[in-house]
């Protein structure tokens, strides 16, 4: 019995000092403290820096205080709410410049204490230290906003802070940008602008099980509630027509030649990509036209083959378009400015899966606000069979993006599975 003891007691004490070692190796790590800037020009730069990181669409709600913070993130572990991030003492008011850094790329500046990943420090680690202090100096500028956020909503065992910490260990990276010396300055500034501070991977980048990107599959495109953040690798995003200029034209404006943004995109180029320069914009169309690229793979909603059919081959498809798309968005599908968007080479059409498509065709858009310079668009999915919404989509796709290859033909099985 003594000997079941001490071989009880050993495995114990083993096990104490590997779980001790495990954190100790990814404790926090301490970092210098920088006085914070008061200087206009650090403050002006930590603005375009806080924009270029898109900061406020999740730290501010509709019709609330800039950086207040409780806005709900839906996860799929439970809704998640966004920290106050002004300077009063609900916010970040007292918050040293090292402690910001240590939030900003490790999420945590307390080992024991972690945020959760619904905050992108797997890509802000990438964020230069420099970069951190300028934004910490603006956010110290901003109106402090004495109020509490509500407290998350997630349910055991994912409401123990402390297992992110085991998450943390397994996912996340540490270290911040190292240029590519086989590459150029443009290209380098649009990889740190995507994939640090404007953490484009956090929608467009398929997640595992667990939360954590899965980056052999960077950029592939992910489901994001109802639609999708589409593939924008640099194939799908040449076949689906985009170029450089057409990419800088969508980044400023929220719209060009080869789509509209709609959704929480909408808010990405509302609240950041509208506000980078045009050198910066153009710096990550030169990177995401210039990625590696996995071999492209049809592993969205639609199943079958084409079967080398044209928009002729959808009668019923073209009766409806004339008959509800038409008037706005007109029989050739050229659109109306400041009304709707042209279909006529629009990438959202041709995007393989073709989720937001049929996402709009089932729920339109009644907020104006959900797409720039638009008019409502209604739901169909009321006025619409799942086999007249599937024909419609064959028509759009065979007449508006017919020169993609490999479209697969919608049946009414995909657009009961958007439906549910």
């Amino acid at each position: 019995m003594a000997h079941l003891f001490k071989a009880f007691l050993g495995i114990v004490i083993c096990a104490v000092a590997l779980i001790v070692l495990f954190f100790w190796l990814w404790a926090v790590p301490s970092v210098e403290n920088h006085p914070i800037a008061t200087d206009a020009e650090t403050i002006a730069r930590g603005e375009y820096l806080t924009a270029a990181g898109d900061c406020t669409s999740c730290h501010t709600t509709e019709g609330g205080a800039a950086f207040a913070g409780g806005l709900k993130l839906d996860t799929p572990f439970g809704g998640i709410y966004s920290a106050n991030i002004t300077p009063s003492d609900e916010g970040i008011k007292g918050i040293s410049s090292a402690e910001f850094y240590q939030v900003l790329a490790y999420g945590s500046y307390k080992t024991f204490q972690p945020l959760y990943p619904a905050m992108p420090y797997p890509s802000y680690h990438l964020v230069t230290r420099q970069d951190s202090d300028a934004m910490l100096a603006y956010l110290m500028t901003q109106t402090p906003v004495g109020k509490s956020v509500p407290k998350n909503e997630l349910s055991f065992p994912f409401n123990i802070r402390q297992l992110v910490l085991f998450w943390n260990v397994l996912f996340a990276k540490r270290g911040v940008y190292e240029p590519d010396t086989s590459r150029d300055a443009v290209w380098n500034r649009g990889a740190y602008l995507v994939e640090g501070l404007g953490h484009c991977g956090a929608c467009h980048t398929p997640h595992n099980t667990f939360g954590a990107a899965e980056h052999s599959r960077a950029l592939a495109g992910a489901p994001l509630a109802d639609y999708e953040a589409p593939d924008i690798r640099p194939k799908a995003l040449k076949q689906r027509g985009w170029t450089a200029e057409y990419l800088t034209e969508f980044f400023k404006t929220g719209k060009g030649p080869k789509g509209t943004a709609f959704k929480e995109m909408y808010l990405v180029v509302e609240n950041s990509l509208s506000q980078l320069t045009d050198e910066d914009r153009i710096a990550m169309a030169t990177y995401l036209l210039d990625l590696p690229s996995a071999p492209r793979v049809n592993d969205n909603v639609a199943s079958a083959d084409a079967g080398g059919e044209t928009a002729a081959s959808f009668p019923e498809g073209r009766a409806l378009y004339l008959n509800n798309c038409s008037m706005c968005h007109g029989p050739r599908g050229k659109g109306v400015k400041d009304g709707a968007p042209p279909l006529a080479g629009n990438s959202t059409l041709a995007q393989l899966g073709g989720r937001n498509m049929l996402y709009a065709i089932a729920n339109g858009f009644p907020d104006p606000r959900s797409v720039p310079n638009s008019s409502p668009m209604p739901a169909f999915k009321d006025r619409m069979t799942p086999t007249q919404i599937a024909e419609l989509a064959n028509f759009l796709r065979h007449t508006f993006a017919a020169g993609t290859p490999d479209l697969p033909k919608f049946t009414e099985t995909d657009i009961e599975a958007i439906l549910k």
